[in-house]
């Protein structure tokens, strides 16, 4: 692409130049030189030299789209257990009946009693030394100096003390059981018990079920591009001398 727009160029330049010299004649004719000049050059316009280029343009860029497919469902009846077959016990009560026997209506109760000892004060006379004989010296009517022996009574003492009369003792006082009538329960016939079997109860529920699962497809859509030419300035025109013939 590029080789081509430089051959273009100088294409274009070629042809400006033949431009320039086919109209430097005809502006010679018309406004000729003095005599004495050498050289006369005359002042024209160079045109702009332009090309055509293409380029690609995005018009509409690529894109993906998700096309989806519902699924198709179908209710159907099927057939279920609502509740499932048990085995349970069946339990019968005893039966009771009544008894008319006697029964203690108050246990035998003993009552314990402490009874102190009866005691009395007794006073009792004790000889602390029994009497005896002892010498005394005594003066006679004479001024004499005598010795004589006497009889000394005996020493006693009165002593109190407790005598036990009656002894302490404990009196022990039971009260009999007594008994009256009270009605018992017997046991007539004993409890039971049954294993029975619950057959299961069966029911039909809608069920849904499908039939086409859900599906996706991806397109993709590929981007629209236009090809767009467009002229482009290769080298801007101006002024330039030509020499005059």
């Amino acid at each position: 692409m590029r080789k081509f727009a430089v051959l273009a160029s100088v294409a274009t330049s070629l042809f400006a130049s033949l431009v320039v010299l086919a109209t430097g004649p005809a502006s010679a004719s018309s406004d000729r030189c003095p005599e004495r000049a050498v050289a006369c050059y005359d002042k024209v316009r160079i045109p702009d030299v332009y090309t055509t280029r293409t380029r690609h343009v995005l018009v509409r860029p690529g894109w993906r789209e998700v096309l989806a497919t519902p699924a198709v469902v179908r209710n159907v009846a099927v057939p279920v257990v609502m509740r499932p077959g048990k085995w349970r016990t069946v339990t019968t009560p005893p039966v009771y009946g009544t008894k008319l026997e006697r029964a203690i209506v108050s246990k035998q109760t003993k009552r314990e009693e402490f009874i102190p000892p009866v005691t009395r004060r007794v006073e009792q006379t004790v000889i602390v030394s029994p009497g005896g004989f002892a010498w005394e010296r005594r003066s006679g009517p004479d001024g004499r100096e005598k010795l004589c022996k006497v009889k000394t009574p005996p020493v006693t003492k009165t002593i109190a003390r407790d005598v036990v009369v009656s002894p302490a003792r404990r009196i022990i006082y039971v009260t009999p059981a007594t008994y009256g009538v009270a009605q018992r329960a017997v046991l007539i016939r004993p409890a039971t018990a049954t294993r029975v079997y619950e057959p299961p109860v069966h029911g039909v529920i809608n069920r849904s079920i499908v039939v086409r699962p859900a599906a996706a497809e991806v397109v993709n859509h590929p981007a629209v591009i236009s090809v767009q030419r467009e002229r482009v300035l290769v080298r801007e025109g101006g002024y330039g001398w030509v020499r005059s013939k």
